[in-house]
């Protein structure tokens, strides 16, 4: 159904850019909850002071007790003791999103948006910047660059971002009814959510160089060793000769696809060094074949975890530069571990090191000399949106590569 609205042209500022890719929780793990590692044995907690509390509340609280809501509350609380601000808790149904999120599968209608502000500075919008492969949105003939009208009937202008993105959330199988903005034309689509593989990494010839292939890598899963070879052998396919890796806002992932894509990327040698804390250690390792093209990195400080040592590794073979700001600074790994009930809780298991063995825990990784690059005022929340021209940490990587020689 389309129908013509009015519609006046304006400069678009951006206040805030979120990442969404309809998946429930949020993946910082960096091992798989299967992997196996050597795992500190600590006594049940029996603490008397708990134990007087609840017996002070059973005999005197006056109001009705949520058994659930206050088991999770103590898990969390427990967490958020031992110190560790990597832990988390996953009640049932967060534990099999978050496993399936890792395995590259998610429910929904397969979009990434990201939130701008209009010339007045008071109006916000939800523009849509990707719509993955065989998604129900793709298949449906959702666009990259159509904005979010209207959710279920209900204008974006009333319903703001938050119920906006609650709505567009549901199980699959569900319809999802919601119109778009496409030039002057409003588009209505109804959309079935269903299960469908996620698209972790997406690529292109970069506009300013077609010998130059550019790969954005959301987060490290199971399915991202696939789609990044993937990547890489198209690009070349296409008259790539030398690649972009972009993992700006990259939390990192999980264990094996790193390990997987940097020993596909790298010559033979140490990849990762884990410690646990009984003091062993383990190094995977790359085999002699590697990648031989020249390279540059994308980063910033929203880059953690397994980005950093995909950064790292790089780095330390001399194998890319580094363009950006300063990354999180995240050197240790997690292990979540399914309970009984089928909720996991998540917590920090070993410290690792990248080949150079130098931990950049608690201080990030330092660009490249003369590529500490700042993106242009207003662009770090908009980075999503921005096109390839205005970006400048890209066009510094582009510029490195066209004067490396190769």
């Amino acid at each position: 159904m389309n129908r013509k609205i009015p519609f006046s042209a304006c400069i678009v500022l951006v206040l805030i850019a979120a990442l969404l890719t309809f998946q429930i929780v949020t993946v910082y793990d960096e091992v798989k909850y299967n992997k196996i590692l050597d795992s500190h044995t600590v006594k049940p907690l029996d603490n008397p002071k708990l134990s007087e509390i609840t017996a002070l509340v059973n005999e005197y609280y006056v109001k009705d007790i949520d058994e659930e809501y206050l088991t999770s509350s103590l898990v969390y609380g427990y967490l958020f003791g031992i110190g560790d601000i990597h832990a988390d808790y996953y009640n049932a149904d967060a534990f099999e999103e978050y496993i399936d999120s890792l395995q590259g599968n998610q429910t929904g209608i397969g979009i990434r948006v990201a939130l701008q502000l209009l010339e007045d500075k008071t109006t916000e919008r939800l523009v849509i910047f990707e719509v993955m492969d065989n998604s129900p949105a793709k298949e449906a003939g959702v666009k990259e660059g159509d904005i979010v009208y209207s959710v279920d009937g209900v204008l974006y202008s009333e319903l703001g971002y938050d119920e906006a993105i609650d709505r567009m959330l549901g199980e699959s199988g569900t319809v999802l009814t919601f119109e778009v903005l496409r030039g002057n034309r409003v588009v209505e689509f109804k959309v079935t959510r269903k299960h469908f593989e996620s698209q972790l990494v997406s690529y292109k010839l970069t506009d300013a160089n077609k010998e130059i292939g550019y790969i954005r890598i959301y987060q490290f899963g199971t399915a991202t060793v696939s789609q990044f070879k993937n990547a890489v052998e198209d690009l070349k396919k296409q008259g790539a000769k030398k690649l972009i890796f972009d993992v700006r806002n990259n939390p990192g992932g999980e264990y094996e696809s790193i390990v997987s894509i940097l020993d596909y990327l790298l010559p033979e040698g140490p990849i990762i060094t884990t410690k646990d804390n009984s003091g062993n250690t383990h190094t995977d390792t790359s085999d002699k074949n590697e990648l031989d093209m020249p390279m540059a990195i994308l980063a910033n400080e929203g880059t953690a975890s397994a980005a950093e040592l995909f950064t790292a590794a790089l780095l330390d073979y001399e194998k890319a530069i580094f363009v950006g700001k300063t990354t999180y600074g995240k050197g240790t790994v997690q292990r979540t571990f399914p309970l009984s009930d089928g909720s996991a809780v998540k917590f920090s298991v070993q410290y690792y090191l990248p080949p150079s063995n130098e931990s950049y825990d608690g201080v990030g990784i330092k660009p490249s000399e003369n590529y500490d690059i700042d993106l242009d005022i207003g662009e770090m929340e908009n980075m999503y949106l921005i096109e390839e021209e205005r970006d400048n940490q890209l066009a510094a990587a582009i510029k490195y590569l066209e004067s490396s020689g190769k």
